[in-house]
């Protein structure tokens, strides 16, 4: 039995029926939404396609399904591709690796999560794989972005689009979560349940949850730009342009008529006395861009989000 998102599981279905009926493609790309749950569709994908039973599901006891519990399968590789580029060197390997006889069960996956990070020649690398597949050979591709791969590598592969969950599906998938109430507290950030559980792993829940309040009390006038950047390094500028860019996003368009979180409805006050509607679009823009400028150069994070505060 499948403990994965109610909202994955028609399309594991569908890829199970593929499967039992000897119907499936050897490469698939699982697509959606970023944070929507592709890589745990896929992952789940994997453990049937690796299992050493004919049904449409892993039993869970053969040795291979054992194997994959445990993390260790001699015949499953994975390339992840959400903290850096996947390169070509990388892939080169891996294809090396499954050209071989599988080791344990009868098939062998590859399981390439994030795959829009891959350059063009480890794109190229594994077309040429996709063209020429070794026997028994499963490739399965994730991406949030699956229009700026190759079109030729979508060509290749069978197509699964993941649905975007409606609020109520989030809602309900999160009380399961201890800290639920808090996650959904963080709806005006997003709505994708896998970002908002990637949030609570990193431990940065409260750093987004109280971004509104602070950064209200400050253009009131009663803390500094300094108090709402407090804790603010490298490695958390880009979660403070994305908390900042996402409030001014959620009020520029309430003030088109769409609703507002609740959590934003005293910041949306603030901001719409001291800006104009352009200026809270041209505030949006130059988040955004400092958040690209931040990944191709050396500039001090604290300086450059203190100078765009001032701005407000």
């Amino acid at each position: 039995m499948t403990t994965i998102a109610h909202w994955l599981i028609p399309c594991l279905r569908q890829v199970q029926v593929l499967k039992q009926t000897n119907s499936l493609s050897h490469a698939l790309l699982v697509t959606g939404a970023d944070g929507v749950g592709q890589e745990q569709l896929a992952r789940e994908i994997v453990k049937d396609l690796m299992c050493e039973g004919a049904q449409a599901s892993a039993c869970g006891q053969c040795h291979s399904c054992e194997l994959m519990r445990a993390d260790t399968h001699p015949d499953f590789r994975v390339l992840d591709g959400e903290a850096s580029t996947i390169k070509v060197d990388q892939v080169r390997l891996l294809v090396k690796q499954i050209n071989q006889k599988p080791q344990i069960g009868q098939n062998k996956v590859v399981l390439i999560t994030h795959a829009q990070a891959m350059n063009i020649n480890a794109a190229n690398a594994v077309l040429k794989a996709l063209e020429e597949p070794a026997p028994r050979t499963y490739f399965v591709l994730t991406s949030s972005q699956s229009t700026s791969l190759l079109p030729t590598i979508r060509s290749r592969c069978l197509l699964v689009s993941v649905p975007t969950p409606t609020v109520d599906d989030v809602k309900q998938w999160l009380l399961q979560f201890p800290d639920h109430q808090e996650l959904s507290s963080l709806f005006w950030l997003t709505i994708q349940p896998f970002r908002l559980l990637s949030i609570q792993q990193q431990g940065k829940t409260k750093l987004y949850a109280g971004l509104p309040e602070q950064l209200n009390t400050m253009l009131q006038g009663a803390a500094a730009v300094s108090d709402v950047l407090k804790g603010l390094d490298s490695n958390n500028i880009g979660d403070y342009c994305n908390g900042l860019a996402a409030i001014l996003h959620q009020c520029i368009c309430h003030s088109t008529g769409a609703p507002l979180d609740g959590a934003l409805h005293s910041i949306y006050s603030t901001l719409i006395t001291r800006l104009s509607i352009q200026s809270l679009i041209l505030r949006y823009q130059a988040l955004q861009k400092l958040k690209s400028d931040l990944k191709k150069t050396n500039l001090n994070p604290i300086i450059q989000l203190t100078h765009e505060l001032n701005q407000w």
